[in-house]
């Protein structure tokens, strides 16, 4: 065990040190915009913790993760434009899926901006957000405008959770990674808990009016 932490302790070191980590970055954050099977949150963090190591720089790795998912974005949108009635039969092959579909349809031109800056912190929603956009007609130039927003966002908080590691365990990259990517799953809990439990609150409140 203890030499199979010490090799994972070696591989994370080359790979925050690596050149191509940007670009590692740049394709996860593509990939998982558009395929969410890439969490690139993990590698954001670890390219945080390169920039606190000083292998990195910190804007440039938001900057980096932040062109990915925003090209990654465009690409879902302009791919529900482009198949709008296949989308709808894709989207009704689970139940979960429509009901998402039609809630993000009905709120995306009622508030499409909190709609599009909030849906990547709710797991799975992201590319059906950008999907419907594209599918419903969702003006591109706001979708831009809203896009870049919550990636700026959301981004810059995940960089800065790795930076935050890297720095407080600078003696241990290992200990540093684990416990930003804790802390990361922490706030999620926190925001998706949070979440839950004010739409059960208007779904009651709806139910005794």
């Amino acid at each position: 065990m203890t030499e199979l932490i010490e090799v994972a302790r070696h591989l994370l070191g080359l790979a925050m040190a690596s050149h191509w980590l940007l670009l590692i970055l740049f394709a996860a954050a593509l990939i998982d915009a558009v395929f969410p099977v890439v969490p690139s949150e993990g590698m954001v963090i670890t390219a945080g913790m390169a920039a606190a190591a000083g292998h990195q720089n910190l804007p440039l790795v938001i900057a980096v993760a932040m062109a990915g998912s925003v090209i990654g974005e465009s690409i879902c949108y302009f791919l529900g434009r482009g198949s709008g009635p296949a989308l709808h039969r894709w989207m009704k092959r689970q139940e979960r899926r429509q009901q998402l579909y039609e809630k993000v349809s009905a709120a995306l031109h009622s508030r499409g901006g909190l709609i599009l800056m909030t849906v990547r912190y709710i797991p799975g929603a992201r590319m059906v957000a950008t999907l419907t956009a594209g599918a419903t007609r969702y003006s591109f130039k706001k979708f831009i405008v809203f896009t870049f927003a919550g990636v700026t966002i959301a981004y810059t908080y995940v960089a800065l959770l790795g930076y935050l590691g890297g720095d407080a365990f600078a003696h241990d990259q290992l200990k540093g990674l684990a416990f930003s990517l804790s802390l990361a799953a922490v706030i999620g809990l926190v925001v998706e808990t949070s979440r839950r439990i004010v739409v059960k609150r208007r779904a009651m409140k709806v139910t005794g009016a």
